[in-house]
């Protein structure tokens, strides 16, 4: 009896392990269900996130496109500024040369009409001398004929007395 003690001690305990090991088995097969929906639920995620992913690098492809092309059209601003600030700035230089040969010019005509001013001013002072000379001679004459006419007034009159006394 012991001996089948031994025995029914032994199969109970196969069937415990039994027990044991299939429970084990539904623990792993309720894990591994559980670790497919994951898996499932983790496989839809990563298709999102790679939707996601394939989304923002053409939003970044648009993005760094659209950034080349306001960087071309800037560069392309930039230039045609710069274009613009150093044909004016040629033109400045051209016009400051011409505003300097004007102003020589200018300078020029300015000495030429003071050396021309001086010279007539210094004509005029001439003139003036020679009119103050020629009047102080104009006067001695008139007073040396004042004294003839005088002399030829008296003489005429001392004449027409005499005439006046003959008959």
């Amino acid at each position: 009896m012991s001996k089948h003690f031994d025995q029914m001690q032994a199969i109970h305990e196969q069937v415990n392990s039994a027990k044991s090991i299939e429970k084990d088995y539904k623990a792993l097969k309720a894990k591994l269900s559980n670790d497919e929906l994951v898996d499932k639920s983790l496989g839809a995620k990563l298709v999102e996130l790679q939707v996601k992913a394939q989304q923002l690098d053409e939003c970044k492809k648009l993005l760094e496109k659209e950034r080349d092309t306001k960087c071309e059209e800037a560069t392309q601003e930039l230039n045609n500024i710069k274009s613009e600030v150093e044909s004016r700035r040629h033109d400045l230089r051209a016009r400051q040369r011409k505003v300097e040969a004007v102003l020589t010019e200018v300078d020029a005509i300015t000495s030429k009409t003071n050396m021309v001013r001086e010279s007539r001013v210094a004509e005029v002072q001439k003139l003036v001398r020679k009119r103050e000379e020629i009047a102080e001679q104009f006067q001695q004459y008139m007073n040396s004929i004042g004294h003839l006419l005088q002399c030829a007034d008296g003489c005429s009159q001392s004449k027409n007395i005499d005439l006046k006394d003959q008959p």
